[in-house]
């Protein structure tokens, strides 16, 4: 067994209970780590660590390029997701898969 690779597996689940624990409180970040002696920027250094390694697990997935709709042209939306400045229109041939791996990508961007 790697103990390099088990010592940092172990520290990365720290940090991420310790980001699980601050979204769940509903304080706010600054709020949080001063009730919790941690640094800010350490808490947000995890926080980095953590959305790297999950864009890395779930992999990149090829966004096939669409070419500019005309004015006019009707494209038949059936969902839009929003999140922050993010739009993700889907329609009947959008795959399953696609849409999922885009998802799981937009929930840490």
């Amino acid at each position: 067994m790697n103990t390099k690779l088990a010592t940092k597996e172990i520290r990365f689940n720290e940090w991420a209970g310790i980001i699980k624990s601050c979204r769940a409180s509903g304080l706010k970040v600054d709020d949080y780590c001063r009730q919790h002696d941690i640094s800010r920027d350490a808490y947000y250094y995890w926080l980095r660590k953590a959305k790297e390694k999950a864009l890395l697990q779930a992999g990149f997935v090829e966004v096939p390029v669409m070419e500019q709709r005309q004015p006019g042209t009707i494209f038949d939306t059936r969902m839009v997701i929003k999140t922050g400045n993010t739009e993700l229109c889907i329609n009947d041939d959008t795959s399953s898969e696609l849409i999922s791996r885009v998802l799981g990508v937009m929930g840490y961007a």
